[in-house]
């Protein structure tokens, strides 16, 4: 994906739901991989990631769906990490489907391995503003600051000031290209067990999953599929579904066949009534034996080689005892608590 999304300021003002005069930081995921200074124009460029409002509250804007793995806390950490900030004080937002945040698709275990680094540095550019606001407002170096829980010390006198008081400041600074990294040994976020920012909101119900959207006028559909992977419907009694309250449509589609209603009741109803004759397809007399025997015919095939370092082959050959083990699980579904939706 490329291109370069242009929002106004008012506009990044509320998404990050900051209030008032405050730093608003992001960066370009597309082309250049610069990031450029939030300024008092009309438009900017780079996307939100953090805010810092003026009373020292942190906002951490997520591009990727937290679904119970925890995410809205191990990827704001990272983000705080690096910014020093006091994680009493972060408050983390979903963000608005936005191309500008690269991928929001959330799967495959990879939010971690890929924002991990745009995050740090996300973190760490606003801390470098942060530090070189208050360096200018003591006529200091940089150099003699030190940031951390949500605010810049000067080292030689001991003088603080908070990030809410030096947002103003740091939002007219210009973005550096370059920023240094906090090293691991100095982390006091990440690999701490804190409390999850998603935790609260599935506790008191006040989280939104996709399943509780709505809209005037909205119709629900569900959908009946077919037992065997692979078959489709033979008959069904479109009037039977048809006939149940609030239902409104009865549609076969590549994977079955939907009924479309008021709401989940009804379609369910609906779904229920059509009494369905399948047709299994070729995969009718498929067994979990008959995958694992595929499974193991495909183990026995030269696989395709990602990554070769040493002389494993050798390595195996050569070697005094070996171990042979197969290990196994069932061919069963992923499932989500949550009902699959769109």
């Amino acid at each position: 994906m490329a291109g370069t999304t242009t929002v106004t300021r008012g506009e990044f003002l509320k998404i990050s739901a900051t209030s008032g005069a405050g730093l608003i930081l992001g960066f370009h995921l597309f082309g250049r991989h610069g990031l450029k200074a939030a300024e008092t124009a009309d438009v900017f460029e780079p996307n939100v990631w953090l805010g810092v409002a003026p009373s020292g509250e942190v906002t951490i804007i997520m591009h990727r769906a937290e679904m119970g793995q925890k995410i809205w806390t191990s990827l704001p950490m990272i983000v705080a990490e690096e910014l020093g900030a006091d994680w009493s004080k972060v408050t983390v937002k979903q963000g608005d489907v936005n191309r500008a945040y690269g991928g929001q698709n959330t799967g495959g275990s990879a939010s971690i391995r890929t924002c991990y680094d745009k995050l740090r540095k996300a973190g760490a550019t606003a801390r470098a503003m942060l530090i070189a606001a208050a360096a200018q407002t003591w006529n200091v170096s940089p150099g003699s600051c030190r940031a951390a829980e949500g605010t810049v010390t000067h080292s030689a006198t001991n003088r603080t000031l908070t990030y809410g008081e030096l947002a103003q400041k740091a939002a007219q600074l210009p973005v550096p290209e370059e920023v240094i990294l906090k090293a691991p040994k100095d982390y006091t976020i990440i690999g701490q067990d804190l409390r999850g920012r998603e935790v609260p909101t599935k506790v008191n119900g006040s989280a939104i999953f996709g399943y509780d959207y709505t809209m005037p006028g909205m119709l629900v559909a569900t959908v009946a599929r077919c037992p065997v992977f692979g078959g489709k419907p033979a008959s069904y009694e479109e009037g039977s579904a048809k006939s149940v309250t609030k239902v409104r449509h009865v549609v076969e589609i590549s994977s079955g066949v939907a009924v479309v209603a008021d709401n989940t009741w009804a379609a369910m109803q609906g779904r229920e009534a059509l009494k369905i004759t399948w047709d299994e397809g070729p995969n009718a007399g498929l067994s979990s034996a008959d995958i694992s025997k595929a499974f193991a015919a495909a183990a026995e095939k030269p696989g395709e080689v990602l990554l070769e370092e040493g002389d494993a082959a050798g390595a195996l050959a050569s070697a005094r005892k070996k171990l042979d083990a197969v290990y196994e699980v069932p061919y069963i579904d992923h499932a989500p608590m949550e009902p699959m939706n769109a």
